[in-house]
């Protein structure tokens, strides 16, 4: 069951990370960074982790979901863009799964709390302080993770933008920040480590 949790993880990822890479390619020749060594070793990485933190079912929902989003990061660190051709399979396959694994009611609140809260703040920014992008990213995390351990990987992934954005000298009114990197940052944290923090946080 292991192995096969490892596989399609990382087999959705790669079929992802191709059609990203193709549709990138298509608007932005030469961007081929969803597909470059490191984001496979990260791939790999956090696939293993899933396994080692996760029981099966979860590592399966979970793990899809983060090294899809290592594929977002990538082309979004490249182009300041988070592609639908990785957005909308991962949201769709990440569902299925949360389906599959009988997470359904976990990963419908994720997504509400998710998506209600952060599509709500592009609506009344207009695109200003987050992308639609970034909303259909947060679309699979929240269905991956479930509302509370969602919070905390949105937590996690802004302040790692406040303080990468810092020190590098950049947290300054008008200046982009590119969410991709960060999301999947904070995904990473609470694939490992978001269910004991959630159970602490609960029984304070």
């Amino acid at each position: 069951m292991n192995v096969l949790v490892v596989g399609g993880c990382l087999c959705a990822w790669v079929a992802i990370a191709f059609a990203a890479t193709q549709h990138a390619e298509a608007k932005l020749p030469g961007c081929t960074a969803a597909l470059s060594r490191p984001a496979v070793v990260v791939a790999v990485l956090l696939a293993l982790l899933a396994l080692l933190s996760r029981p099966p079912a979860g590592a399966a929902v979970c793990g899809v979901a983060c090294v899809a989003l290592v594929a977002a990061a990538a082309s979004d660190a490249r182009t300041g863009y988070l592609f639908d051709a990785i957005t909308f399979p991962t949201a769709l396959l990440v569902a299925s799964l949360a389906l599959w694994t009988g997470a359904a009611h976990s990963a419908a609140a994720g997504v509400a709390l998710m998506v209600g809260c952060f599509g709500g703040i592009v609506v009344v920014s207009r695109g200003r302080w987050m992308g639609l992008g970034d909303v259909k990213a947060l679309y699979a995390v929240g269905a991956a993770f479930g509302p509370l351990e969602s919070l905390l990987a949105i937590f996690a992934a802004s302040l790692c933008a406040i303080v990468t954005s810092a020190v590098a000298g950049r947290l300054r009114r008008g200046h982009e920040i590119r969410f991709g990197p960060h999301l999947a940052a904070g995904a990473a944290l609470v694939l490992v480590a978001g269910e004991p923090i959630v159970h602490g946080w609960m029984h304070l």
